[in-house]
């Protein structure tokens, strides 16, 4: 009997050496179901562009996968009406070398699973499956199976049990908008003309308030050229704003001695500006009657004498005015002089300072203190400007009166895209050089959605002004409402290295479509109220911030089945309910396969809400 046992065992040996794995593959089959795993993410499937992206991890436990086996793994995609076998790819036991695949220990492993598939809409309640089939290695002789059907034909093959890895290709990701890109408006660079301030100036000797034309700093080019244009000024050609007299002393003498002197000197800086208003007036009346026909009425200086708008300041030592000078100079000892000067707190002991260093540095004397001793004449003179109303009216009626800045300036005083269209249309045949009116029609026509009219404005607008950030974005935006992806992302690339702030949210529906959500919402940044953010939002899992941007979003269909969408993935069956409602009718008829409502498909009020 124990002989019989012995001979049996011997048997069985030697059958495991004459075919191996046999026993082994038979266990790989009974184990399948508990020792493999297939993990598809995400799970539904998801779409992206016109793909759909398969990403399986796989793993085993330890002592499942034999040392000599080799196992065909090839997914299939099974979908009402037909199927769909995804590329096989080929793993091996460790000790299986002539095989060519991913290792699998025995102690156990991992293996990655990718392919890529076109989408078609029976692929949206499709089923991902395997049946992986395991062979002997030895049996493929070194060849890797290419196909399910080739490792069926090898002897000894064993066929695992069907495992379902993910049902359903999640469609959400196509939900983004390509036609809500944010376009760039060409600024103009109009500025509403300033006042002119004309500045004479009148100097005065040490100590005295009368005026000497003789002395050198009234007798300099600029000083007569200067009271020469506050003559001119003094005609009124141009309309006078204000007129302002403001009269200084240098800083060395008593501090009461010098205000005194300055105010003096405001009061003969008032006369002198008088005298010549008088002058100017004497000679406007001579040359107006001069050659008057017979019989016209002759005017006097009363008739044409106007009210100054006069007023007239002193302001003591100019102590600010000779450090500043001092501190342009070259004087010797100049920076110790600054340092004395600011250390003295007391004005009287300043003062004497002052006057101790003007023994010791003659140029303080000769050059720096006499331009201080002054009477400021400064008439500030009114820019004729073109109001408001002025540039809307003319910016249609008659746009040759405008400059290109207050063509372009006057569009955006209009309350409606068709004058603003317009008045940027009449800026390209006005100032047809200029690329900002081209690129400004195309921008009223991207915002109504009319590419074909905005990529010609923009092609122009290219040609003038190439690789201009601006112009990119904007031809970026056309591209991508024509479902040119790479183009488009190139062009808000080329846009975003050139400083345009917009072209970067632009680039969300682009990054969605990759897949890159986080990158998308990051993308568009706070853009309140963007569906294209609220997407990314929800597609990255952040479903409180996709929440609060659908609150800020303006109702429409789209909004409201992105609000459901995230009520779904919430389980709130009320706001899915609602949201669809109100949603039209293509959503509608979406929602009854989309599988972000799986979970409610057969309930009365999802029916009802979809019918």
């Amino acid at each position: 009997m124990k002989m019989k046992f012995w001979k049996i065992l011997a048997i069985l040996a030697v059958a495991s050496i004459l075919v191996p794995g046999c026993t082994n593959l038979s266990n790989m089959v009974k184990r399948h179901a508990t020792d493999a795993e297939y993990v598809q993410t995400p799970n539904p499937m998801e779409m992206h562009g016109d793909k759909v992206k398969i990403n399986i991890a796989g793993s085993f436990k330890p002592n499942f996968f034999h040392r000599n086996a080799g196992m065909l793994f090839q997914p299939e995609l099974q979908y009402e009406g037909g199927s769909l076998l995804l590329k096989p790819m080929t793993l091996r036991g460790q000790s299986a070398t002539d095989l060519q695949g991913t290792t699998i220990n025995r102690a156990g492993g991992n293996f990655t699973y990718t392919d890529e598939i076109p989408f078609k809409p029976e692929l949206q309640q499709a089923r991902l499956v395997v049946n992986p089939t395991v062979f002997p290695a030895r049996r493929a002789r070194g060849n890797v199976p290419a196909t399910n059907t080739d490792a069926l034909a090898l002897r000894n093959h064993r066929v695992l049990s069907e495992k379902v890895i993910a049902t359903g290709v999640n469609t959400t990701p196509m939900l983004i908008d390509n036609t809500s890109g944010k376009p760039t408006l060409a600024t103009d660079n109009y500025k509403k003309p300033e006042n002119i301030f004309q500045k004479s100036e009148l100097f005065f000797a040490k100590d005295l308030w009368n005026l000497n034309m003789n002395l050198p700093t009234n007798r300099t080019p600029e000083a007569r050229a200067a009271i020469e244009e506050m003559r001119k000024a003094l005609r009124f050609e141009q309309e006078i704003a204000s007129i302002r007299i403001i009269a200084w002393a240098s800083p060395e003498g008593e501090e009461a001695r010098n205000n005194n002197l300055s105010r003096e000197r405001s009061r003969t800086g008032e006369r002198f500006l008088r005298d010549a208003y008088r002058r100017v007036v004497e000679e406007q009346v001579r040359e107006h009657n001069r050659n008057l026909p017979r019989g016209a009425r002759r005017v006097t200086a009363r008739d044409l004498t106007r009210e100054l708008p006069l007023t007239v300041e002193h302001r003591g030592e100019d102590w600010d005015g000779f450090m500043k000078a001092l501190r342009a100079s070259n004087v010797r000892d100049r920076d110790k002089i600054i340092n004395v000067i600011s250390m003295s707190q007391d004005r009287a002991r300043r003062e004497q300072e002052m006057r101790n260093m003007i023994v010791i540095y003659e140029e303080i004397e000769n050059i720096l203190l006499p331009p201080l001793r002054r009477a400021e004449m400064i008439i500030e003179l009114v820019v004729p400007a073109k109001t408001n109303e002025e540039m809307a009216r003319l910016s249609t009626t008659n746009p040759k009166e405008l400059t290109v800045e207050e063509l372009l300036f006057a569009a955006t005083l209009a309350t409606t895209d068709a004058v603003k269209l317009q008045v940027y249309t009449a800026a390209t045949q006005v100032y047809p050089n200029d690329w900002r009116g081209f690129n400004n029609v195309a921008f009223i026509h991207i915002q109504n959605q009319r590419f074909a009219e905005a990529e010609t404005a923009l092609q122009r607008a290219n040609t003038l002004s190439p690789n201009n950030g601006t112009v990119l974005n904007n031809l970026g935006i056309v591209a991508l409402s024509k479902g040119n992806l790479e183009e488009a992302k190139k062009l808000f690339n080329d846009a975003r290295s050139r400083g345009n702030a917009d072209a970067a949210g632009n680039l969300a529906p682009i990054l969605i479509q990759e897949g890159d959500y986080a990158a998308a919402a990051s993308a568009v940044g706070t853009r309140s109220g963007d569906l294209n953010l609220a997407l990314a939002q929800i597609l990255s899992g952040n479903l409180p911030a996709a929440k609060q941007t659908l609150a800020a979003a303006k109702d429409s269909p789209r909004a409201f089945y992105l609000r459901a969408i995230v009520a779904a993935r919430e389980n709130n069956a009320n706001e899915v309910f609602s949201n669809l409602r109100r949603t039209d009718a293509n959503f509608k008829k979406q929602a009854q396969t989309d599988v972000e409502f799986r979970n409610f498909v057969g309930q009365p009020e999802f029916t009802g809400a979809t019918r």
